[in-house]
């Protein structure tokens, strides 16, 4: 029998890929990685870790495609305004929003940061989360970013979490400095660090952000530097940033409540990730876009939690599933494979995370329940039992 470090038995098994559903399967694991999908018994691998599925439910890892996880304070005491029915913008010129995150977290020592982040990553993991994007953005000036980028790093290679590092220096324009002396640093200083420390270049092209005019010149010069592009769109206001993005070969656009026929097409067309965030338009009471024309276009439409203390301050993945099959026209199957391989597909990591593949990293998760519909009706119920990343038992 061939040698594994870990084999699952007795598993129903979503593999989000062309294997498709294995109703009671095996699968071995070794030096962290996917050694064999299969159907029926084990015969062939031993290993010194066994775990009896029981028939549960085994999915991929999710993949977390756009999070804020790294800031200090909390915007709690905002919930108040918006029962008021505080519009997100107002709560931002009474200086709230993100500048009051971005005194919080200018404030933060590197260390507390980092404490406050891990909680985070904790909370992740618990839910099933294996890999997270987390964007800078909350320093707004060279050195507080540079202290997010470090939290970001020793996430990476102090907890289980695996991130993925996004310079989001253009979150919105700094209340302190003058916006010209701020988008020079930006193309200039800000691009060399991202160069340095990101895999992506963010920026939030919308009403009380970025104007399109800045977001164009943002980009073309992260663009010519090699640095792959992303940005918040679309969220308040089609302010034409969603489709700019993808002519210029955007990995993904991310928000898209507000989306013209010309920017969708382009999206096709270039093959840009469409990320969803649902739970931003839970948060804020707005309306639910409407999937169902990127996937029925075959896009390989994504599902984020969008996590932040202001707008959507929840980790919970499942619960995003939830709301997208609920409001936004998903299917339970689509919405596994928008927080697995799609979302695996908005970082340019497919090709290691995002499904149950023989050589693929061993990031996977078994379910308290037997159905993947229990994933979406138990909505707010964290389903799962236990969770595997990069081979190891959480």
């Amino acid at each position: 029998m061939r040698s594994a470090d870990l084999i699952i038995t007795n598993a129903h098994i979503l593999t989000v890929s062309a294997q498709g559903e294995i109703a009671h399967g095996c699968i071995a694991i070794k030096d962290e990685n996917i050694l064999d999908v299969f159907e029926g018994e084990n015969k062939s691998y031993q290993a010194e870790t066994l775990i009896d599925a029981k028939g549960k439910l085994v999915i991929p890892g999710y993949v977390d495609c756009h999070t804020h996880l790294v800031h200090a304070g909390s915007r709690a005491h905002e919930l108040q305004y918006r029962l008021q029915g505080m519009r997100y913008q107002e709560i931002q010129k009474k200086g709230g929003g993100i500048y009051a995150t971005v005194r919080a977290t200018r404030a933060a020592s590197a260390e507390d940061l980092y404490r406050q982040s891990l909680e985070r990553a904790r909370l992740c993991l618990e839910h099933g989360t294996t890999t997270a994007e987390i964007k800078t953005g909350y320093g707004l000036e060279p050195d507080t970013e540079k202290k997010m980028f470090d939290v970001i790093r020793r996430l990476n290679n102090e907890s289980a979490l695996e991130t993925v590092a996004t310079f989001l220096g253009p979150h919105v324009y700094p209340e302190d400095k003058d916006p010209d002396a701020y988008m020079n640093w930006l193309l200039g200083g800000g691009l060399d660090l991202a160069k340095e420390r990101a895999a992506f270049v963010d920026i939030y092209c919308d009403a009380g952000a970025y104007s399109f005019e800045d977001t164009e010149k943002f980009l073309r010069a992260a663009k010519a530097k090699g640095l792959p592009l992303k940005i918040h769109s679309g969220q308040f206001e089609p302010l034409g940033g969603t489709g700019l993005a993808a002519e210029l070969g955007a990995v993904s656009a991310d928000h898209l409540d507000h989306v013209s026929e010309a920017e969708f097409d382009a999206m096709l067309r270039a093959g840009t990730v469409p990320v969803f965030l649902p739970g931003c338009s839970y948060y804020l009471k707005t309306a639910y876009p409407d999937a169902r024309p990127y996937l029925d276009a075959g896009m390989p439409v994504a599902i984020a939690t969008d996590y932040n203390p202001g707008t959507c301050p929840s980790l919970s993945i499942p619960m995003m599933m939830s709301l997208a099959v609920m409001h936004m026209g998903f299917t339970p199957g689509e919405a596994l494979t928008a927080v697995t391989l799609n979302a695996a597909k908005a970082l340019r990591r497919d090709h290691r995370i995002g499904s149950i593949e023989k050589g693929k990293q061993a990031d996977i998760l078994i379910c308290e329940t037997d159905e993947l519909t229990d994933l979406i009706t138990l909505f707010g119920v964290n389903t799962i039992g236990t969770v595997v990343k990069k081979g190891a038992v959480l």
